[in-house]
């Protein structure tokens, strides 16, 4: 694949706020499948990260979106 990535870490799941939304509609069996397997309170605590994809030898666009990412989550908390 060899594709140029980067994660930003964002926040930590909260049980809290990250509660199972029992109104929602997959979009499909796939999605359904995903939807099911989460529980509030196995993910509790856990990391949530952003991930940036690019295509092979784009190394420095993915450094320029996460410096701008990076720099706009931590201004949002101030």
């Amino acid at each position: 694949m060899d594709y140029s990535a980067a994660v930003i870490p964002v926040t930590r799941a909260d049980k809290s706020v990250d509660r199972f939304d029992h109104q929602y509609q997959p979009l499909n069996e796939v999605d359904r499948k995903n939807w099911e397997a989460y529980d509030p309170e196995t993910y509790d605590g856990a990391p949530v990260g952003l991930q940036i994809v690019a295509r092979k030898w784009e190394e420095e666009k993915v450094w320029a979106i996460a410096k701008i990412l990076d720099t706009a989550l931590r201004n949002r908390s101030e």
